[in-house]
């Protein structure tokens, strides 16, 4: 993969616990002249500001990096463990109050993998606190939240997100930190074509839990099969499929090295015959596979890590141009990104052409609460029919240039098959 010095250093540092190659690798980077300006905006960009502080710390002492950069870096691994301290003590209330309600509750994401798979709270970035319970005790959960102070925060009723959301959003009015309470790992509307979203699925992973103290508190922690299969997801959902909000690549870069310091911490523990059984029984080898080979190119081959899962998938479960594509685009640091429409990306995981289809044509025709909401047309209006005409229009224009990237991207990949099969006649 062609980037720059500057992206290649971010990406050798964005891991704990760096191979002597790697380090060797970074030391030569930093003999060159970097404009450390853009390593800068980019680690902030990405998220990775206290990983790149962590493996500069040291080499800095006998390789140039100018004073008020590291001066930046060290600040930002301070803010945030002092913040990752405050959020972990919060975490530690809720979990007595969980506890003492005798409620189970799974500890997910950033608070599960700073202090388990990256070893220093400090270097991984945590928004809020994500919590697991089963969706029986979701009425306890809510209570128990609101006895330590919590309100419910949310654009919507709390009974529209039981019905159509995974999780429900609280926020204490003093500590202002948020705290998220999920039922399930997947939102419907978002996955509905695939087993994750069935209730049965969240059952099985209840039964893997790998139990430990946290925080001093007893609580469950997902399996290393289960949580690749859920930061896979994460990273899908948030960075591509996620509606209204198209292709970002900012934070894309920290939730890769989520991915690769599970992989790397789990590597002798994970049942890859199990998780490879696991993605082809949920219907997401496609977005495994895709998602995984993309995490390889971008993290370096690391054949000790990637070997043994990689081989299990089949060529076809991976598609090359939405790889590239995406790539292209993962390391730009742009406020405006040209957008993959969501509709288009889930086409693309979609198993057979006839699922292509419909994805496709929902998204191009779509029900018509949304035409009323886009335009604000009555539902009683006869107008609002008219505009399915104009709709399709407006998607042609919003997404024209992300269209002329993708057929030539794809126009490249037939063009290389050519020019591959006349060197072998």
């Amino acid at each position: 993969m062609d980037i720059s010095h500057e992206n290649r250093l971010l990406l050798y540092c964005a891991q704990n616990g760096m191979p002597e190659d790697t380090l060797n690798e970074v030391k030569d980077i930093m003999s060159l002249s970097l404009n450390w300006e853009e390593v800068l905006a980019s680690a902030f960009w990405h998220g990775i500001a206290p990983l790149l502080y962590h493996n500069l710390k040291h080499i800095s002492k006998n390789y140039y990096v100018p004073q008020e950069v590291m001066a930046q870096l060290r600040t930002a691994y301070q803010g945030n463990l002092a913040r990752n301290m405050y959020l972990y003590a919060e975490l530690k209330r809720s979990l007595e109050a969980f506890y003492d309600k005798g409620v189970k509750v799974i500890v997910l994401k950033g608070a599960a993998l700073a202090k388990i798979v990256y070893d220093d709270i400090g270097l991984r970035q945590m928004s809020d606190i994500d919590l697991l319970v089963k969706q029986e005790d979701l009425s306890h959960a809510e209570k128990i939240m609101s006895g330590l102070g919590y309100y419910f925060h949310g654009n919507m009723p709390p009974e529209w997100y039981r019905e159509n959301h995974q999780h429900i959003s609280y926020i204490h009015p003093e500590t202002n930190i948020p705290v998220e309470i999920h039922w399930h790992i997947a939102k419907k509307t978002h996955m509905s074509r695939i087993r994750i979203v069935d209730t049965d699925i969240i059952e099985e992973w209840w039964e893997g839990v790998k139990t430990l103290e946290f925080c001093s508190n007893k609580a469950f922690i997902l399996c290393p099969d289960d949580l690749i299969i859920h930061l896979c997801l994460h990273f899908f959902k948030h960075r591509f499929i996620s509606q209204n909000r198209g292709f970002t690549s900012k934070g894309a870069l920290i939730q890769m090295c989520d991915i690769f310091q599970t992989l790397k911490y789990y590597r002798h523990e994970i049942d890859w015959v199990r998780l490879k059984g696991k993605a082809e029984q949920y219907g997401i080898d496609t977005l495994m596979y895709t998602t995984l080979f993309i995490v390889k190119e971008i993290m370096g081959e690391h054949d000790d890590i990637f070997h043994n899962i990689l081989w299990r998938f089949r060529s076809e479960d991976l598609d090359h141009e939405l790889v590239q594509l995406i790539k292209k685009r993962l390391l730009n640091k742009e406020d405006a990104l040209t957008i993959i429409p969501n509709t288009l990306i889930r086409s693309r995981v979609a198993h057979t052409f006839q699922e292509k289809i419909k994805i496709l044509l929902r998204g191009t025709f779509p029900n018509p609460e949304i035409i009323s909401k886009k335009y604000s047309i009555p539902l009683t209006a006869k107008m609002l029919y008219f505009y399915y005409v104009i709709y399709p229009f407006h998607l042609l224009l919003k997404y024209r240039k992300t269209m002329f990237e993708m057929s030539r991207t794809r126009e490249e990949a037939v063009l290389n098959t050519w020019i591959n099969s006349q060197d072998n006649t």
